[in-house]
């Protein structure tokens, strides 16, 4: 049984540990950089959806302040007129729930 140098080296177990470690060293930058990639879109696609979520809510104003001229025009067209101040009822005395008395 020789143990040279060059036999260990030649031998077909270290060649496939050899191959297998540069696989898995390949593999792991691939994910390492799927991974890298998936995180930045991540990010892209969350700041467009807060950019659209800021676009709907101008447009909600937008709408709502169109609504209320809407709303305005059509009352003064016909004539109604704005809310008389609100009267509130206050009672002074207070019944007496307890039995007995």
């Amino acid at each position: 049984m020789s143990t040279s140098r060059e036999t260990i080296l030649h031998s077909p177990y270290s060649l496939g540990l050899l191959s297998l470690i540069g696989l898995g060293l390949v593999a792991y930058l691939y994910f390492l950089n799927v991974s890298v990639v998936h995180v930045v879109m991540r990010q892209e696609i969350m700041h467009e959806v807060q950019d659209t979520k800021n676009q709907i809510a101008q447009l909600e104003t937008e709408f709502i302040a169109a609504q209320h001229t809407i709303v305005a025009q059509m009352a003064s067209v016909s004539s109604f007129q704005t809310d008389q101040p609100k009267v509130f009822v206050v009672r002074d005395a207070t019944p007496s729930l307890v039995l007995g008395q």
